[in-house]
């Protein structure tokens, strides 16, 4: 299977190659080209999430606990909320981020298996779904901008996460031998179906989601639009 710089710089090449034409298009500003490029790079990393002590694993949770963070904080200083004192303002995001190292993270190691239930459709579809939920909510979810916002970040998500199985089918053939190797198969698959129970709880998770999701017409329509699209 492709290591981890070439995921890396093959995502980052491609799903930036995929803003630049949306911003060349003019559906996004710079702003948000950036932000779907990173969300694309990160995409990218994340089937391997599931291989213990891996540098995707790493990167990808310690993204996943800054946001964490981001979003307690969030909450916890808005109007909604009583009046938090200096102390607490330091307790609880630290408590949120000891349980995620230290009972999230060893938990999720001990029941995920590499090239598992992460490096499946299934899961990159149950991650683009939830980063449009969380990107939709924590905007204005009743603005169609925002909407279009959403999907595209989920879109970019799958993206990345799709060039990652196909990078790991590619290696799992040797061209110069015409030799197929074992792993070829594992990689782009549908579902662990090995694993029933986790491939339920995602199916479930697909469609709960799915089902909530924000109306996604106009990013059709905007999406179908490239008569602004300039190559120079």
């Amino acid at each position: 299977m492709a290591n981890f710089n070439t995921h890396f710089n093959v995502a980052a090449i491609s799903t930036g190659l995929a803003s630049a034409v949306l911003l060349s298009a003019e559906h996004i500003n710079i702003n948000t080209a950036l932000w779907l490029w990173c969300l694309g790079t990160i995409g990218g990393l994340l089937p391997d999430i599931d291989a213990d002590n891996s540098t995707s694993l790493d990167i990808v949770f310690n993204i996943f606990a800054a946001v964490a963070l981001l979003m307690v904080l969030h909450y916890i200083t808005g109007e909604h909320f009583r009046e938090i004192q200096f102390i607490e303002l330091l307790a609880i995001p630290f408590g949120v981020y000891g349980i995620l190292k230290w009972l999230i993270r060893p938990i999720f190691e001990k029941i995920t298996v590499h090239r598992g239930s992460c490096h499946s459709l299934l899961f990159l579809f149950l991650c683009a779904l939830l980063t449009i939920q969380i990107t939709w909510v924590f905007n204005d979810n009743y603005l169609t901008a925002s909407s279009f916002h959403a999907w595209l970040s989920g879109g970019f998500i799958l993206f990345g996460g799709l060039i990652h199985l196909l990078l790991d089918e590619m290696y799992s053939v040797e061209l110069s031998n015409l030799r197929v190797k074992r792993s070829f198969g594992t990689a782009l698959k549908i579902a662990d179906f090995r694993n029933k129970s986790a491939t339920l709880m995602m199916l479930a998770a697909i469609i709960a989601l799915s089902y909530i999701a924000p109306e996604s017409d106009s990013t059709i329509n905007t999406l179908t639009d490239w008569s602004s699209f300039k190559v120079w």
